[in-house]
C-alpha cells in the first residue's frame, strides 16, 4: 500500500497541472493513507490477537525453562520473517496495481516504482508486527504459568 501511494504520488507530480488530474490523484491519495492507517491498526491488532491465543505455548515454554527474553526473541523472528515476506508480495502487488493504472487509468494517474520507499514500507511493516506481537506477549509472559496453561479452559467458559 505504502509503495503504491507513494508511486501515484510521484506520478501526479510528473504531469501537467489539470484539475481532473490533481482532483482524481488527490482522492486516490487521501483514500490510500486511510487505507495505510487502517491497515497498520489491524496489523497490530492481528498479531496481538495471534500471540495473546498462543498464551497456552508460551506456558509450557515457560515451564520448560524459557525465558522472557528467548519468548520475546522467538515471536520478533516469526513477525519480522512475515514482515520480510509481506514486503516481497507487496512490492510484487505494487507492479500488478502499477499494471492496472496504466491500462485503466492512463488518462488520469501515472504511478512510478519509487525504489527508494522499499526499505521504508518494510521497516513500517515491520514495526506494526514487532509492536503487535510485544503487546501480546506482554499480556501473555505477565500471567502466572498455571493460569497461562488453563487459558484455553478459561476463555471457553467466557
Amino acid at each position: 500500500m505504502i509503495l503504491t501511494l507513494i508511486g501515484i504520488k510521484y506520478g501526479t507530480t510528473s504531469r501537467p497541472l489539470e484539475w481532473p488530474t490533481n482532483a482524481v490523484g488527490v482522492i486516490i491519495v487521501v483514500l490510500l493513507w486511510l487505507v495505510l492507517c487502517v491497515s497498520f491498526v489491524f496489523v497490530v491488532i492481528g498479531w496481538h490477537a495471534t500471540v495473546s491465543e498462543r498464551t497456552q505455548e508460551i506456558g509450557i515454554l515457560k515451564v520448560l525453562g524459557a525465558s522472557s527474553a528467548y519468548i520475546l526473541n522467538w515471536l520478533f523472528q516469526e513477525a519480522l520473517i512475515i514482515a520480510i515476506l509481506g514486503t516481497i508480495v507487496g512490492i510484487a502487488m505494487t507492479y500488478g496495481t502499477k499494471w492496472l493504472i496504466m491500462y485503466a487509468l492512463s488518462d488520469f494517474l501515472i504511478q512510478e516504482t519509487v525504489y527508494k520507499w522499499w526499505p521504508i514500507a518494510g521497516a513500517i511493516s515491520a514495526v506494526g508486527a514487532l509492536l503487535g506481537a510485544y503487546l501480546g506477549a506482554r499480556k501473555s509472559l505477565r500471567q502466572d504459568v498455571i493460569q497461562a496453561l488453563s487459558y484455553e479452559e478459561s476463555a471457553s467458559l467466557v
